[in-house]
């Protein structure tokens, strides 16, 4: 009979330990959640006593405990997937910078000086597009403005010979390699 009635008792406290959690929480959707697990304590301490007499009360707690394993793996794994995106992420944006600074270097050896130059890799590290905005250098340093790139190209033959070593050496076409002078 003191089994019965320990087990009424802690009935009793689990429900108004969840009712007063359940008055507490700070939002309403959260509600759901603490649902959720108290579902699953209160399946526990309803099926306790009757495992008890059966003697599985030990397999009933090693299942739950397999199942917060299971349920901890699930969750290494997704943090997991996250660092390994955002790792790739990060690689993607210095392979981008490193390139950049190739493509400046390169527009450097023919006289241009590059005041912006963005190069956007696809997410297997292929180069999909260059843009470029340089401008003229004279001997002593000075900057030559000119017009628009594309409204005279036979004007700019250092420009055209850029694009097409910047196209061969990256195997882009034309459309992609976009040079702008200032």
């Amino acid at each position: 009979m003191s089994c019965i009635f320990a087990w009424v008792k802690n009935l009793v406290c689990f429900y108004l330990l969840l009712t007063v959690i359940l008055n507490l929480l700070p939002k309403k959707n959260y509600q759901k959640y603490v649902r959720f697990f108290s579902g699953m304590l209160l399946t526990l301490l309803v099926t306790s006593p009757v495992l008890s007499l059966m003697g599985n009360e030990e397999i009933l707690r090693e299942k739950i405990s397999q199942a917060g394993l299971f349920q901890e793996l699930d969750n290494l794994k997704l943090d997991t997937k996250f660092l390994e995106d955002t790792q790739k992420e990060r690689y993607l944006q210095e392979y981008e910078k490193a390139l950049e600074m190739d493509v400046s270097r390169m527009a450097e050896e023919k006289q241009l000086a590059v005041s912006e130059a963005e190069v956007h890799l696809s997410l297997d590290y292929q180069v999909e597009s260059i843009e470029l905005t340089a401008a003229f250098v004279e001997e002593e340093g000075i900057f030559v403005h000119k017009a628009s790139f594309a409204d005279r190209i036979q004007e700019y033959p250092r420009v055209q010979e850029l694009k097409q070593e910047l196209m061969e050496f990256y195997r882009l076409n034309e459309t992609q390699v976009s040079i702008e002078i200032e």
